[in-house]
């Protein structure tokens, strides 16, 4: 497990979102954990690490098919935030990926932030930092930064990169992390999930 802390200036950064190294489940669902949505189990699992070092991550098999994501999702009660109409028997990397989120977390406007990630595998890896506040009346998604992962087969990467959501968008209030895998088919793991302010930029 890499250390999820980051030094700025003479103190450590705050991690703003809950329980990114995984290893906390929810108290009111012991499926998920704690401050992520519910894996559908199949193409999304959290379970143990699978290079033999301790701890719990997030995997996304991309190379499971449309229409097995679909039972999953209909098993696991997740249609009403995934489904496909008309499922494909190819595997899902060729269209849609996999998608993962995390609850969303308060910012504060002006302050720039670093997202960082671990990565396992090599190929087609993204996270996504989506901002959200209030626009003609309504809560709606009003910016996005986008990490494009660098990994490698069987080991763990670090990534990271500066972004500042208020620059250009000051209605932005909170934030949320998406985890995203797609081509080629394979298994992806993603760890130690970090949001941190950072001061002087």
């Amino acid at each position: 497990m890499f250390a999820c802390m980051l030094a700025v200036g003479a103190q450590a950064a705050t991690n703003l979102v809950v329980n990114g190294d995984f290893e906390l489940a929810s108290p009111d669902d012991v499926r998920r954990p704690l401050g992520w949505a519910l894996p559908d189990g199949l193409g999304v699992r959290w379970e143990d690490e699978s290079d033999g070092t301790n701890g719990k991550a997030i995997w996304m098999n991309t190379a499971i098919s449309e229409r097995d994501m679909v039972a999953s999702w209909r098993a696991t009660g997740l249609t009403n935030i995934w489904d496909i109409p008309q499922p494909a028997a190819s595997a899902i990397s060729d269209t849609y990926g996999l998608s993962y989120y995390s609850n969303p977390f308060p910012i504060v406007s002006g302050m720039a932030y670093r997202v960082r990630c671990d990565i396992h595998g090599s190929g087609g890896v993204k996270v996504w930092v989506r901002g959200y506040g209030s626009f003609r009346g309504r809560r709606t998604k009003r910016y996005e930064a986008l990490l494009n992962c660098e990994g490698r087969a069987g080991a763990w990467t670090p990534n990271e990169m500066i972004f500042h959501p208020t620059r250009n968008r000051p209605e932005v209030e909170e934030l949320r992390v998406m985890l995203y895998a797609y081509y080629p088919p394979a298994r992806y793991g993603f760890d130690n999930i970090a949001v941190e302010p950072v001061a002087g930029r």
